[in-house]
């Protein structure tokens, strides 16, 4: 695997997106088999490039946070500002295609099933752990939730689409950065109501939610406010020959356009995220920019060679990379191409053989 993300990064270092002021920002990266090595510092993007050729990393991460010190400890770093940044993952979004890709797996003696996880392994009570896939049902699903952010930014909060930037973070979803200097100096409290608004989490109670839409029909306002006015829209156009009450109804409307965003990721003021154009540590698949939402396949994303190598599998679930679906394997020697390969290996289930 090492060797294959220094192939990467000796061919593909022209795909590497380098924030602005690189020289304000934290950098770190996970090296295969260790722990993360953060509050790095470079002055220009040619000595990132020479720290992952020379390393050949994991994974690999930058701050979206500026800095007067970046490599002080974090008290003393002196931060500057940081861009809003919303972390969609199909991991946090209802899907029915879970069932069949999201397992438990022990680690002793790699016995597996469907989730919800046992503490203990029923078979030998060895420790267990969740492996969570991806298939096309829940790559659409996110990208859906990434859409919801952007309606919201520019619908709601006045944000120019100009500024901001989307990207499919190289697993099960997609990560949106704002260059708006409206958001830069917000504190965490100021970006988790953010994160609240746009989850729909700072709504009132659904009945309440239902007596102002009522009461707003009879005089023939939408409300005042921009999530009043989606619900409203949303029920003039679904109620005729709804049987349901008006409560369900509401409640549908959030769910529908609701944006499940991971609030922990946007109210951190410190948090470091995988660098554009570098690869996951887990699939092998690219942070990729994402130019044109509705039309982006996250097939395109896959950066790794087509080279067969031969894996002893000890046990792993069916998953898709690429567009193609692989699996399920237990206990099989099988070939694959190494960006299909890079799954099994990143989590120990397998090895080249």
């Amino acid at each position: 695997m090492k060797r294959a993300y220094r192939q990467y990064y000796f061919s593909k270092a022209d795909a590497i997106e380098f924030p602005e002021e690189i020289r304000f920002r934290e950098f770190g990266y996970i090296p295969f088999g260790g722990n993360m090595v953060r509050h790095l510092s470079y002055k220009s993007p040619g000595e990132v490039v020479a720290e992952l050729l020379m390393q050949a990393p994991s994974s690999v991460y930058c701050s979206n946070a500026r800095y007067d010190s970046p490599t002080l400890p974090m008290e003393e770093k002196g931060w500057r500002g940081a861009e809003l940044i919303f972390d969609i993952d199909s991991t946090d979004i209802s899907t029915p295609c879970k069932k069949s890709h999201d397992v438990w797996i022990c680690e002793r003696c790699r016995n597996q099933g469907r989730l919800p996880k046992p503490i203990q392994c029923p078979k030998c009570s060895g420790r267990t752990f969740e492996l969570k896939g991806t298939c096309g049902t829940c790559l659409s699903a996110s990208k859906d939730h990434a859409r919801r952010v952007i309606d919201f930014l520019v619908d709601d909060f006045g944000t120019s689409s100009d500024t901001i930037r989307i990207y499919f973070s190289g697993n099960r979803g997609y990560h949106i950065h704002i260059f708006d200097e409206r958001f830069e100096m917000l504190d965490q409290q100021a970006r988790g109501e953010i994160a609240e608004y746009v989850r729909g989490d700072s709504l009132p109670h659904i009945q309440t939610i239902a007596s102002i839409v009522k009461r707003n029909e009879s005089t023939g306002d939408q409300g005042n406010t921009a999530w009043l006015k989606r619900i409203s829209s949303y029920l003039r156009e679904k109620k005729q020959g709804y049987a349901g009450t008006v409560q369900k109804l509401v409640s549908e409307a959030i769910i529908s356009q609701r944006a499940l965003v991971d609030s922990s990721v946007t109210t951190d003021i410190h948090r470091v995220f995988r660098l554009a154009g570098t690869l996951h540590g887990n699939t092998g698949m690219s942070k990729k920019r994402v130019r044109a939402i509705d039309s982006f396949d996250p097939a395109s994303a896959v950066a790794l060679s087509s080279e067969p190598v031969r894996v002893d599998v000890i046990s792993f679930p069916k998953y898709t990379v690429g567009g193609e679906s692989f699996g399920p394997f237990k206990s099989d020697s099988v070939t694959l191409p190494i960006y299909a390969a890079v799954p099994i290996l990143a989590r120990s289930l397998g090895e080249v053989s």
